[in-house]
């Protein structure tokens, strides 16, 4: 894993107006992530199942300890060319036909708060 970096483009577009081009060094290799819990800027904190979203729709969203400058150890999840969706999960693990989902380009977690595998 010496000098390995994971390279986050995400293209411009509606829900990500901004875009996004960010470089992180990688800790371990990426795996798989499926949902995650989650306290969003604007609303309750929940449980969340996070995918990537590319031009064809939805794909695997993935994840992996990196080293954050500012924080130190963190995890990275990070998806498709669109970023990521994050569809806010019922009690029973379905998505909640009540809320939108979330945009995001990637997230940054604590280390410790480990996502659950896809």
């Amino acid at each position: 894993m010496a000098n390995r970096f994971i390279d986050v483009f995400v293209e411009e577009h509606d829900a990500l107006p901004d875009g996004c081009m960010m470089r992180f060094h990688a800790l371990e290799e990426p795996r798989p992530v499926g949902d995650i819990d989650y306290a969003p800027l604007l609303g309750e904190p929940g449980r969340f199942r996070v995918a990537g979203l590319g031009p064809a729709g939805e794909t695997a969203a993935l994840c992996a300890h990196v080293d954050d400058s500012g924080a130190g150890k963190s995890t990275l999840i990070w998806g498709g060319e669109l970023g990521l969706r994050l569809h806010r999960l019922t009690p029973s693990g379905a998505d909640d036909p009540a809320f939108e989902p979330l945009a995001e380009p990637y997230l940054l977690l604590a280390a410790d708060e480990v996502p659950h595998r896809a």
